[in-house]
This record gives structure tokens, sequence and C-alpha cells, in this order.
């Protein structure tokens, strides 16, 4: 006789856990909520990063500002005043959308390195130009800093200049001057090419960023 074999067979109830895998569509909601969340953060990131820049930029022109205090107080006291204007000059370079700085016609306008190296207008030289501290021209590549000093009318009027013992000032700092260009040298930012109906904003200043500090001179 042969012995009955019993079969065993899992038998289908509440007691057994079901197994199922994600569908499709709940893989493609997943993929698509991650992507969702990615961008976010990198939306984040991105002001992070700019601002991180910005005050690496704002550091580097207060160290600019340290290295225009030094070398005015190095210089004769006539030859560093003969560089503070008053702000009738400035508001009136402000108010002008043709203004460039760089032109050799503002001879008060100070340029600066990002490594604090200052560039001095030199009219007896051939040809006119900026340069720093050894005599080495400015090149407009090295021009990333531009700088103003601007007469402090209250501590400092005009008026009293002949007797005054010390000249104040307001520095403005302004940046980028140049940034480098694609195709070698350098290209002035806020420099506008374009002709005709445009002339009268050739320049735009507004494009660069800008910082104040305050400063002095003394005989």
């Amino acid at each position: 006789m042969h012995a009955a074999r019993a079969s065993i067979r899992p038998k289908a109830g509440p007691d057994l856990p079901s197994i199922r895998a994600f569908s499709l569509l709940e893989v493609v909601a997943a993929v698509g909520i991650f992507a969702i969340g990615m961008v976010a953060v990198l939306a984040l990131l991105t002001p992070v990063t700019k601002s991180v820049a910005t005050v690496s930029e704002a550091e580097a022109a207060a160290r600019v500002a340290d290295a225009v205090l030094a070398r005015l107080q190095a210089m004769p006291f006539t030859t560093a005043a003969a560089l503070i204007q008053d702000p009738a000059a400035i508001q009136k370079t402000d108010a002008s959308g043709a203004y460039n700085p760089n032109d050799g016609t503002h001879p008060a306008v100070l340029f600066a390195k990002p490594d604090g190296e200052l560039g001095i207008y030199d009219a007896t030289a051939t040809p006119k130009g900026w340069f720093d501290s050894s005599g080495a021209r400015f090149a407009d590549a090295d021009k990333y800093f531009e700088i103003e000093l601007i007469r402090n009318e209250t501590l400092s009027p005009a008026a009293a200049d002949a007797g005054a013992l010390m000249l104040a000032f307001n520095m403005r700092v302004r940046w980028p001057a140049f940034l480098p260009s694609s195709t070698g040298g350098a290209v002035q930012v806020g420099a506008n090419p374009a002709t005709g109906a445009q002339t009268s904003v050739a320049f735009d200043q507004s494009k660069k960023s800008v910082l104040f500090f305050t400063g002095s001179i003394s005989r």
C-alpha cells in the first residue's frame, strides 16, 4: 500500500502578509517629488553662494580703503589734497550718463587691484595713465576697484583749506570697474557701446557695487 502524501500549501488568510511591488506610477511620482525637492534646495543655495561672494568682496573693499589711507598719508599734503573732490563735482558726474572714470579727464579718480595695490593718475607720464607705488603702469585688467574721495564739507569746508591741519573726506569705493574679457584683456563694467538714442547712458554706474568709508589726511 502506498502511503498518501500530504500536500502542504499555504492557506490564504489574514495571517499571511501580502507582498506587492511599487507600480510605475508610484515610482514616477517619487522621482518627481525628489526632483522638485532638489530644485528647491539648489534655489536656496544660490543666494547663499552669492551672499558669501558679496561679503568677500566687501572685505576686499575695506582692505583697499585702508591701503588708500596709508598711501595718502605717505604723500605730501598738497598732493593728497588734490585728490579730494568737492561734492558738487561728484554730483555732476553722477548725473551724467556719459561719465567715464577711465578716460583720463578725471585725474582724481583712483583705481586699485583686488589685493589693495593702488593706482594714481600721472598727467606727466607719456602716455598719461595710472601707476602703482613702484611706478608700474596700471593696465585696465588691474582696475577692479574704482575710488573717489569726496570732501566732507561739514568738517573741512574748502574756504578753510589754507590753514587747515586736517582734511576730512568720504571715500566711495565701487566695483567691479573692469572684468576679464572672453577675448582677452578687460571690459569696462557698465559701458554701453550702443549709439543713437542710447548715447545718454553710455556708462551705467548702477551696475557696480558700492561702499563708503570715512577718512582724513593731516599735514
